[in-house]
């Protein structure tokens, strides 16, 4: 049995839902918990052009799935909220298009919360670490056609035309950059977050220890970029500052009890 199966039984088996001989529950509202209901987030997800909500969002390890579950609760609380030590947000957004001002489909943030003054873009990722993934960029991804690239930003996308596969899908992270540079370009408050999940025992594998030592590298390599902040954290550093908050415990709760397994 592969890392990846091992994952996958045992965030079914934690969860208690029943799937069928693929993998997949009969309908994406059965992903849900407590507290987060259709009616609040599937627009969201039939806007997007991920095609997200469907089939994708009918298998335990979605990570769309995820990020609806954690942050899916405030979408008509977004005030309540607190992340990465900001709160009262007005807006709520998941599956949320960021145009980086080139052509064809836009990046689409898991998550974008935005106040008067702040803007944060999050990439929510499960099991996808666990796979190789190899950056690329079209010809489009030009130093001309993005005048609003930070220096740091743009030698790390020409190193990354150069990499082989990683764990880090480093490509996507870039190409979020580039939407939140260009679509919130006089606003000094923003924020890149790649808020990943790993198991209890993620330190018995070295797939989340070359994942670990990619994510340093990365956040090295853009560590002055003024423009837009970057920080990274796992889900269950944020569920357990939720736990330490009146308004978030519950749910921060329900989120530990349903994703925080061993394989």
């Amino acid at each position: 049995m592969t890392i990846v199966d091992r994952a996958k039984q045992a965030l079914w088996k934690k969860s208690g839902l029943k799937h069928d001989q693929k993998g997949y529950l009969a309908k994406p509202e059965m992903n849900l918990l407590p507290g987060v209901k259709p009616e609040m987030i599937k627009n969201d997800y039939e806007n997007g052009k991920g095609h997200e909500w469907g089939r994708k969002f009918r298998a335990i390890h979605s990570s769309a799935a995820l990020a609806a579950n954690t942050f899916g609760r405030w979408k008509s609380e977004s005030a309540r909220l607190m992340f990465a030590g900001q709160t009262g947000f007005d807006k709520l957004k998941l599956e949320a298009k960021c145009p980086t001002g080139l052509g064809g489909t836009p990046p689409h943030l898991d998550v974008l919360l935005a106040s008067t003054d702040t803007v944060i873009g999050i990439e929510s990722k499960l099991l996808e670490p666990l796979s190789l993934t190899k950056p690329e960029f079209s010809a489009s991804y030009s130093r001309e056609r993005l005048p609003l690239c930070e220096d740091s930003w743009w030698t790390l996308l020409e190193n990354m035309r150069q990499r082989p596969t990683s764990r880090l899908d480093a490509a996507q992270l870039i190409k979020h950059y580039l939407g939140l540079r260009h679509s919130y370009p006089g606003l000094n408050n923003v924020l890149l977050v790649y808020l990943f999940w790993k198991p209890l025992n993620a330190n018995e594998f070295d797939e989340y220890k070359r994942h670990a030592e990619e994510l340093e590298a990365f956040q090295r390599a853009i560590q002055h970029s003024n423009k837009v902040k970057f920080m990274a954290l796992d889900y269950l550093q944020l569920w357990n500052e939720w736990e330490k908050d009146r308004n978030m415990a519950e749910h921060a709760k329900l989120l530990k009890d349903r994703y925080c397994v061993m394989i």
